[in-house]
């Protein structure tokens, strides 16, 4: 694969913060967004999206994608321009490229900056070019990809400037839970046995993750004390900058390293699809994979069983069930079949890039593999 050198060019076009957040809300300090302006953003997104909304008085306007693939409804987008927005949000969803031929015409045509959010993108391409490359603005979020304390990438691909960062210290208190998952590994927690890991993991409270819409019809939508909530680690520096320990963890990273991951997830995604294939049940999105795309995860649908699967399988495997949806879009399901249908049916296998690489990972998909298809008879 073409080596990876997403990091370069700090300074001039790349900056670093400590979440994708901070780095949205940079973007929209840049173009010159205030209060009151409005953002076309897809509906099938996760609410702590919208903390940068809520933090510069911003209004969402919220669009339609395709469940199966993910891919913006270019449609529903330029019926949407009458209302008038100043941005365009869009979102390269679990590492799979929208349609960026089309969506860089209809930029041209309007003049409304793109702001362009690989949050679980980090190493895909999209012919040729990377992510990142698309839009007048592009977010990464580097430690939803890669095993760091904190991280979070702001690309900048016009002339819009912005202001230096503050001076980062070593780390940040409110990360000191993923301080604490750097020191297991280093001390090696994950070569344990597995059996004594899973045990470690049910004890775990943090574990316990945002719920998504039940697979039942019938019984609504699930409560979240935190749904919609501006989060204690976004709102303490609205413009955080990456520690100098994440800073540290990612320039361990070589172009090499970045590429092996890609190749392995590649792989392990192709292996999933074959195994999966034609099991009752299983309905597979995005079978195969385009060159260039690099998977954050193993994305299917189930059926009303779904909650009961994703309850099984999460007690051993890192299965996710995504995303917690904002009450602005949970009101409006009507309007938005697509984030039902996902909320209800979408099961996701990670393919985090620290696990792919260890030698027992195959072994462990084939035990996910066949609890899932004994769950599923």
């Amino acid at each position: 694969m073409t080596e990876i050198g997403f990091f370069e060019g700090e300074g001039k076009d790349r900056f670093f913060f400590a979440l994708g957040r901070n780095a949205i809300y940079a973007a929209f300090l840049s173009a010159g967004l205030k209060a009151g302006d409005k953002v076309l953003t897809p509906a099938f997104d996760c609410d702590g999206t919208l903390q940068p909304f809520k933090a510069l008085g911003l209004e969402p306007v919220f669009y339609r994608s395709d469940p199966y693939t993910f891919q913006v409804d270019i449609a529903d987008i330029v019926e949407k321009l009458s209302a008038g927005p100043k941005m365009v949000h869009v979102i390269n969803h679990f590492g799979f490229p929208q349609p960026w031929d089309e969506l860089l015409a209809l930029r041209k045509k309007i003049g409304i900056p793109i702001l362009e959010d690989n949050a679980y993108s980090l190493f895909s391409s999209y012919k040729g070019k990377f992510f990142g490359s698309f839009g007048d603005f592009a977010i990464f979020s580097l430690k939803k990809n890669l095993p760091l304390t904190d991280g979070g990438m702001l690309v900048v691909n016009n002339k819009h400037k912005i202001e230096p960062l503050k001076k980062a210290p070593l780390f940040y208190p409110c990360d000191y839970a993923n301080v604490l998952t750097m020191i297991k590994r280093m001390l090696g927690y994950y070569k344990a046995p597995e059996a004594l890991r899973i045990i470690l993991r049910r004890s775990n409270p943090a574990i316990e993750c945002p719920p998504p819409l039940y697979s039942k019809e019938d019984e609504g939508f699930p409560e979240w004390p935190e749904r919609d909530k501006m989060s204690a680690e976004f709102s303490l520096d609205y413009l955080r900058p990456i520690s100098r320990l994440a800073r540290w963890q990612l320039g361990r990273y070589t172009a090499a390293n970045l590429s092996l991951i890609a190749e392995k997830k590649r792989r392990y995604y192709k292996l999933l699809s074959d195994r999966l294939a034609g099991i009752k049940g299983v309905e597979i999105l995005r079978p195969q994979l385009e060159e260039g795309t690099v998977p954050f995860s193993f994305n299917i649908l189930l059926g009303r069983e779904r909650d009961e699967v994703f309850a099984k399988l999460r007690k051993r495997y890192e299965v996710m069930s995504w995303p917690t949806l904002p009450m602005a879009v949970i009101g409006r399901l009507e309007e938005f079949p697509e984030v039902e249908l996902l909320g209800r049916r979408l099961l996701q296998i990670s393919l985090a890039a620290d696990k792919v690489i260890e030698p027992r990972f195959e072994a462990y998909l084939e035990r996910l593999i066949g609890e899932l298809s004994g769950s599923l008879r």
